[in-house]
């Protein structure tokens, strides 16, 4: 009797093998207007399909672009700016710099001190010196693009 029991628990076990690993026998099917024998899998023994994973796209590109964009915003892009004293009117590039930069004029060697909320601009020889400031007054300013043009044309 423990024998049986034995034999029909390891029958068992290999049918259930059998099924994991797909041995079972292919069904025969007659496809009706035909009469051609056709084989078909039983479901248990179709082979599952190994799908490639899919190649994700890298989303370096678009940190990338989300970082150029913050720099864009946040820093200061540099602006045409005309002013004049005793009716000399002058044209110049200013960018307006950054915590622990100075701001600078691309075509001067004098050091701006900018007031542009009051349309004041001082140009000093000597940092340290307040003496050796000049105050202009700025008469219009103009965007990036205008700033890029006479960058590129001058």
């Amino acid at each position: 009797m423990a024998n049986n029991l034995n034999k029909q628990k390891k029958q068992k076990k290999a049918q259930l093998l059998g099924q994991v690993k797909g041995q079972h026998k292919a069904r025969i099917k007659r496809t009706p207007h035909k009469g051609n024998l056709t084989f078909e899998k039983s479901p248990s023994e179709s082979v599952p399909q190994i799908s490639q994973p899919k190649a994700r796209k890298s989303p370096t590109k678009w940190i990338v672009l989300g970082v150029i964009m913050l720099i864009v915003l946040l820093f200061p892009k540099p602006k045409l700016i005309t002013y004049e004293k005793l009716g000399l009117v002058s044209q110049s590039v200013y960018w307006g710099g950054l915590p622990g930069i100075d701001p600078v004029l691309f075509d001067s060697h004098l050091h701006p001190r900018p007031a542009l909320d009051r349309d004041t601009l001082y140009l000093c020889a000597d940092l340290n010196n307040p003496d050796s400031c000049q105050k202009y007054q700025i008469i219009e300013q103009n965007g990036f693009i205008s700033a890029l043009k006479k960058l590129l044309l001058d």
